[in-house]
């Protein structure tokens, strides 16, 4: 399971402390000094951005990604800041509208594998207020997601299959009670988002191990993955889960759901929210395990999310250079609807 760590970017120390936290994971990780440097750099660009204008909220979340092909890192930054008046401009290399020493975007762009820009221009930091749910979302400032591989794997073709999960824990814990499990196949995917019932330890290693016993089930088909779960987690608290498999073959999405998991499917202006059936796996045996399937659309949208997202998100709040990147889609709805007295996850694939 993917661990995003979250910095708040606020002053000159926050960003020495995020630039060596993510160079000593990228060391850890595999990547050379010469690479290290070139992320140092990244980093250091990216936190001074938010701080030289004056952004509010702003955030460097890091983690390190496989998405079952390709080893690497994500960096993501996001503010609610003024936004960007011109894109294009800015990603020229040796342009900095600050001075800043990388030599703004243009470097990151460089630097890194992959690069992407969200921004909406407001000319002012937003006033932002994190306990309404009445969001139209126009000040959602800045966001940029870079990447970077191992050169060892770079070159191995990527899945059609796009997919972002943010996940935090609850905000008074450092131990998230969610998980979340991707396997990509021949051909075939398997997705699941877990809620650990309640939060912290218990929780914790109650989803974990729901990842455990997916992973020792895999061959298998999602109703007797289920059942398995059910009876492999009768000594922990138990769990919700939304489990998905995609047959890229057969066009296909194959989905159970026990518990508050909600499942949305978006393509065009059509949106399904599909039914979970209620019960905790592990804690509450059913024997009625409900298969839904449903043929899919390239370029449908799935967006899976913990019960630590406020049910109140609507995909018309969100622009479609937003919606078409499920990593910009993926942080967006998180920041906006992530409640703050639970663990929140949510995941997005574009197929």
């Amino acid at each position: 399971m993917r661990k995003i760590e979250s910095f708040e970017i606020k002053n000159e120390w926050d960003i020495g402390s995020a630039r060596r936290y993510i160079a000593n994971s990228c060391r850890d990780l595999g990547f050379n000094e010469i690479e290290v440097g070139e992320i140092s750099i990244v980093v250091n660009e990216l936190c001074t951005n938010i701080i030289k204008h004056g952004c509010v909220e702003g955030k460097i979340k890091f983690s390190k990604i496989n998405n079952g092909l390709e080893s690497g890192i994500e960096i993501i930054s996001h503010d609610k800041g003024p936004g960007i008046e011109n894109i294009d401009e800015v990603i020229k290399d040796g342009f900095s509208s600050k001075g800043t020493i990388g030599g703004g975007f243009g470097a990151i762009k460089r630097l890194m594998d992959d690069m992407e820009v969200y921004s909406q221009f407001n000319g002012d930091s937003c006033n932002y207020n994190p306990y309404s749910y009445n969001l139209k979302l126009n000040c959602t400032g800045t966001i940029i997601v870079a990447k970077k591989w191992l050169k060892s794997v770079k070159n191995i073709a990527s899945q059609d299959i796009k997919i972002s999960v943010m996940s935090r824990p609850h905000p008074n814990s450092n131990v998230n009670g969610d998980g979340y499990y991707i396997k990509h196949l021949k051909g075939k995917s398997i997705i699941a988002v877990i809620d650990g019932i309640g939060h912290g330890t218990e929780a914790n290693k109650a989803s974990k191990k729901a990842c455990e016993l997916i992973e020792e089930n895999i061959s298998k088909c999602l109703k007797e993955i289920i059942l398995s779960l059910d009876t492999g987690l009768r000594h922990t608290r138990g769990v919700v889960i939304g489990l998905l498999a995609i047959d890229e073959f057969k066009g296909e999405l194959t989905y159970v759901g026990i518990g508050n998991i909600q499942f949305t499917y978006i393509f065009e202006d059509n949106v399904v929210r599909i039914l979970p059936t209620s019960g905790i796996l592990g804690v509450t045996p059913n024997n009625k395990v409900r298969i839904q399937k449903v043929f899919y659309q390239k370029g449908s949208i799935l967006i899976m999310n913990t019960d630590g997202i406020s049910n109140k998100w609507q995909i018309d709040n969100y622009s479609r250079e937003v919606r078409d990147n499920p990593s910009f889609l993926s942080n967006s709805i998180l920041k906006d609807f992530g409640k703050n007295n639970d663990d929140s996850t949510v995941l997005v694939a574009v197929l």
